[in-house]
């Protein structure tokens, strides 16, 4: 008696190079939406660390709100999204000064177990302002996340 033998059949090329471009078309509208979600999470971080405290002796200007910028590109191969803030003191409301500050590993730490969509507050206020705020960090892990989710979406309805 002869043993069986089975070929498996390769997909088609011509079937995968087209699932290929539609992925690589969707790449940068996909970057544009996370950038996106990181802007308007960075937003409500401040509105929850600065803006909606209670207020001290500084002046709110609002400056910080208007600073904070967020853009997503994709190409063939690779997505980037950048999340940052322009005014100077940014980073001080982010890691907090003098004996509350926070160096980028503490920082990172909170981040790694912040829940999704989750905001970082450690009673920041315009009293107690030597506190850290976060929220370029709990912005960038929400658009990284929401970014991972929706690129796995789009690889299951190409792919499977």
């Amino acid at each position: 008696m002869k043993p069986m033998t089975a070929k498996v059949k390769r997909g088609d090329r011509r079937i995968y190079q087209k699932r290929m471009a539609l992925l690589q078309a969707a790449l940068d509208p996909l970057a544009k939406q996370g950038a996106s979600t990181a802007e308007i999470h960075a937003r409500r971080g401040l509105m929850l660390n600065v803006y909606n405290t209670v207020p001290g002796e500084y002046e709110r200007t609002k400056n910080l709100l208007r600073s904070v910028y967020a853009s997503g590109q994709g190409n063939g191969a690779t997505l980037g999204i950048l999340v940052g803030d322009n005014a100077n003191y940014a980073s001080l409301i982010e890691y907090g000064t003098g004996p509350h500050e926070m160096n980028p590993a503490q920082l990172q730490q909170h981040l790694e177990v912040l829940p999704k969509g989750g905001l970082l507050r450690f009673g920041r206020t315009g009293q107690a302002y030597l506190l850290p705020g976060p929220y370029i960090g709990p912005a960038i892990i929400y658009a990284r996340t929401l970014t991972r989710e929706r690129l796995h979406t789009l690889m299951q309805s190409l792919f499977l």
